[in-house]
């Protein structure tokens, strides 16, 4: 089970999710936000910069119950040693 620590908003709709164990995650949000639907309302950079932790870090959220889990992020990703890798936000949590 992760948990996320911290999380930074980067341009062009980029978030930098620290984990508890060090791991980093980069997470590209454009492919998820141009499928439109419910997550359509965080290509407004005002609402997408609101992004804050859950409970206990296991996720991260915005206004209005839009949600991702802290273990979506990591799974299949090889992430060690504070180095970065991203992903590309694909499909809801």
């Amino acid at each position: 089970m992760y948990t996320i620590e911290q999380i930074k908003t980067l341009p062009d709709f980029l978030l930098e999710l620290n984990y508890s164990d060090g791991g980093i995650v980069v997470a590209d949000f454009k492919p998820i936000i141009a499928k439109g639907g419910v997550f359509s309302v965080l290509a407004d950079p005002q609402v997408f910069n609101q992004v804050r932790l859950g409970e206990r870090g296991r996720y991260i959220e915005w206004p209005d119950e839009l949600d991702f889990c802290a273990d979506s992020f990591r799974v299949n990703q090889a992430v060690s040693d504070g180095k970065a890798a991203e992903i590309a936000v694909a499909t809801a949590a």
